[in-house]
């Protein structure tokens, strides 16, 4: 959903929930599809400002939720998924004949684990997310 709040605001999200089950065995007993393919609640919304013509800003979160639906966490996929929050920061400006961009992503500089890495059952593969950084970027076509 995207909404024009006056003449230089600009509102919207997304909100994502799925579910499935498969009979794996073909007996009529149905579980839950791994993480790999059913992910858990998914809640985006952001803020955008023009704040001048050429010159917008945008502040926008990611809510990923919990997913907790198997009997045996040991498994690939199958393991237990928490919930976080994070938000970014994006400025774009014309410069010339392209676009400069700043952003500072993870701004509140949450520490979390992306939900495949709380997937994985090797420690080893349990990686936490990057923590606040920022990105420059530049781009133009031609």
């Amino acid at each position: 959903m995207d909404a024009q709040v006056g003449e230089s605001w600009q509102l919207g999200g997304t909100f994502s929930l799925s579910a499935g089950e498969i009979d794996r065995l073909n007996n009529g007993n149905y579980t839950p599809l791994d993480g790999f393919r059913i992910a858990p609640v998914k809640l985006t919304a952001y803020v955008q400002h023009q704040t001048t013509p050429g010159w917008q800003n945008r502040l926008q979160l990611l809510y990923s939720g919990d997913r907790d639906v198997f009997a045996n966490d040991n498994i690939f996929g199958q393991r237990p998924v928490s919930s976080y929050v994070t938000l970014d920061y994006i400025s774009k400006i014309d410069v010339g004949p392209g676009k400069l961009e700043i952003g500072i992503a993870n701004l509140l500089n949450t520490d979390y684990f992306p939900v495949v890495s709380q997937l994985q059952p090797n420690e080893l593969s349990n990686a936490a997310a990057r923590g606040r950084f920022l990105r420059i970027g530049y781009a133009f076509e031609w």
